[in-house]
């Protein structure tokens, strides 16, 4: 596919992406959802690549359905979101995939994260989320409630699901924030972080043919070794992904959800009183926390018309997930916080080929720790002023850097 620059409409200069953060954007650049916003406009991405941008919920929703969109970068001169090496030029990557090909990787995960699984995974969860609120409580106060629970519940998880050890987890958090960074790391952090990963991954690999756990992994070997679904590469692919996808999105959203209930006191003590508003609760943080500022990357493979504009064949399209999450044409009163909200269509997990297969379990998360720490410290509040919050910058998950609170 020949590489086709995307002309500008206006005569405005394209915004940077991902967005710098103001200090009232509470981790969600405000222009995002700016009514006044163009719902189609371009941006630069770091790499220096242009894209449209798009933020209208049914567009958003379009791309990330319509097949006309691709996810295949696999091509000379394809535009790229950051100029060194990254997962987007990977053909064994199940996220660079389109259907067909994509179907079949699809069909041999989704069957480990179907919601009826929820009945294993509840107890397990509790027990984490149980054993990290012991340390956190008898660390004292105040606490870091990042540093020691939601920055460790999803990667913890993730661990016992696929039956890892519990001394890995620091570098697979490191190396899942680098691969989510977009300015900061290196050529060389970028390199080394993939190769450590992938040399972990191969090496778990090999272990588990040697001993074989009951994990998600071992079911993964199974389907490569014993079924021939899966190919080495795609193997190592898979299990790979499970830690990026398990873990960033979750821990920065519980985070993110956990601070939007404390700077209002009444929200929180409302939550502590009425348990039975978690559920809600927590499509209300997915809607409204939501910490990535898009979707992948997609690029049109011809001409699309959308309400908001025209895309042109070969461009660049980003979507803004917490822009759809807030339009005015789906969601009454967008720019709140509502603990009663009942229609609540986001799409924080994606929609289509892509729809995100550990959106049950990213909810059983959120909604045990929830609960768990409503009931366990019922008078959590901020230690520090809400202004002195600290979001990670140059990075597609705005991620809070901190949270200290007391009881």
């Amino acid at each position: 596919m020949e590489r086709i620059w995307c002309l500008m409409t206006t005569g405005s200069v394209p915004q940077a992406f991902p967005f710098p953060l103001e200090p009232a954007d509470f981790g969600t650049p405000a222009r995002l959802y700016d009514p006044g916003r163009c719902p189609v406009s371009q941006i630069r991405l770091p790499s220096g690549d242009l894209a449209y941008f798009v933020t209208g919920r049914d567009d958003v929703e379009t791309v990330l359905k319509d097949r006309r969109f691709s996810r295949n970068f696999r091509y000379p001169g394809a535009p790229r979101m950051v100029t060194e090496t990254d997962l987007s030029t990977n053909p064994d990557a199940i996220v660079n995939l389109d259907p067909p090909e994509h179907t079949r990787l699809r069909r041999i995960i989704s069957g480990s994260f179907r919601p009826r699984h929820a009945t294993a995974w509840r107890p397990v969860i509790s027990r984490i989320v149980d054993g990290l609120l012991d340390d956190l409580i008898a660390g004292g106060r105040p606490a870091d409630l990042v540093a020691g629970f939601t920055q460790l519940l999803p990667i913890s998880v993730m661990c016992e699901l696929l039956d890892i050890p519990e001394q890995d987890k620091p570098s697979l958090i490191a190396w899942t924030g680098i691969f989510f960074d977009t300015g900061s790391a290196s050529t060389t952090e970028r390199t080394g972080a993939g190769i450590a990963f992938i040399t972990y991954v191969r090496e778990l690999v090999a272990s588990r043919r040697v001993a074989p756990g009951t994990g998600i992994v071992d079911e993964l070997i199974a389907a490569c070794d014993t079924e021939g679904v899966l190919t080495p590469a795609e193997l190592h692919q898979m299990i790979s992904a499970l830690f990026i996808g398990g873990q960033e999105n979750t821990a920065a959203l519980l985070a993110r959800g956990l601070f939007t209930l404390l700077r209002q006191p009444g929200r929180y003590a409302e939550l502590v009183a009425e348990p039975g508003l978690t559920e809600r609760a927590v499509e209300e943080i997915l809607r409204y926390e939501v910490a990535s500022e898009g979707a992948f990357l997609r690029v049109a493979t011809t001409e699309v018309e959308l309400d908001g504009g025209k895309i042109p064949s070969g461009c660049a399209v980003q979507v803004s997930i917490p822009a759809a999450n807030r339009d005015a044409k789906m969601f009454a009163d967008p720019g709140t916080f509502d603990l009663h909200r009942a229609a609540n269509p986001h799409l924080t997990f994606g929609a289509g080929a892509h729809y995100c297969p550990g959106a049950a379990l990213a909810r059983l998360e959120l909604a045990i720790a929830l609960g768990a720490i409503t009931a366990r410290l019922p008078g959590l509040r901020l230690a520090i002023d809400e202004a002195q919050a600290r979001y990670a910058q140059d990075t597609l998950v705005r991620a809070l850097l901190s949270l200290p609170v007391t009881w």
